[in-house]
């Protein structure tokens, strides 16, 4: 069996990378970094539908690595369905890759960050006015698909916080006593 995937996601500048990390910290477990954000870091922030599966499969490869290499928890910074949301609001489709990959991914355990920490702007961030849209195309998505999720607001600190208090309901087993 391989290990729990909880998924770090939600719209840009809404706290999911350093969610990740602190999380990582507290629980003593692997978590993998965005693959879009370094790839795009590294090869500018230019792109198109061609770039974005290129993106995609490398995506895919990353976190299969991890998989493989790890047991008990692991926490994705995102997943396909972030893939499909940016995918749908930037070109008005999705690539079947991604949609095939959304059904391959359905053990996953979800965190949905809440766009209510100030916006923070950098060449790669492109939805400063409609995060809480994009925060909808999340929430809605992973509800269709009946995923296990929680949602995850607050400061730092209190983020943290109801993030361990969320997990501890949607994987109970990891922090029995």
């Amino acid at each position: 069996m391989g290990p729990t995937t909880v998924v770090i996601t939600g719209p840009e500048s809404s706290g999911k990378s350093e969610l990740c990390q602190l999380l990582s910290d507290a629980l003593d477990c692997t978590w993998v970094p965005e693959f879009a954000r370094a790839y795009l870091e590294e090869n500018g922030p230019s792109y198109n539908e061609h770039i974005l599966e290129t993106i995609y499969h490398g995506h895919i490869r990353e976190q299969k690595r991890v998989r493989l290499q790890h047991k008990g928890l692991v926490i994705f910074d995102t997943d396909s369905i972030n893939f499909k949301v940016w995918s749908q609001r930037v070109f008005r489709k999705t690539n079947p890759k991604i949609e095939r990959g959304i059904q391959d991914e359905n053990n996953h355990l979800y965190l949905i960050c809440y766009p209510d920490l100030d916006w923070e702007p950098d060449k790669l961030r492109e939805n400063p006015n409609d995060r809480e849209e994009i925060f909808e195309d999340h929430l809605h998505l992973i509800t269709e698909l009946g995923r296990p999720f929680e949602v995850v607001k607050g400061e730092k600190k209190e983020r943290l916080k109801n993030a361990l208090a969320a997990l501890q309901k949607l994987i109970p087993s990891n922090f029995a006593d």
